[in-house]
């Protein structure tokens, strides 16, 4: 099943307001929030979003055995 890019849109926006635990009155935020994923760019990180998962570098933090 395809899906047409406004239906992708509100699938998008849908899920955004589900992980944040649907919140009231964030809709255009939301629906902002998804539009800028769907154009591949980063929305800039609130500071109520847990920090994004990275993986481990080796650097001066590492510990040796």
């Amino acid at each position: 099943m395809q899906f047409t890019d406004e239906e992708q849109l509100r699938r998008r926006a849908y899920a955004i307001w589900e992980r944040q635990g649907c919140p009231e009155g964030k809709d255009t935020e939301i629906w902002d929030m998804a539009v800028k994923q769907m154009n591949g760019q980063r929305p800039p990180q609130s500071r109520d979003a847990p920090f994004p998962t990275q993986p481990d570098e080796a650097g001066p933090h590492t510990h040796k055995a």
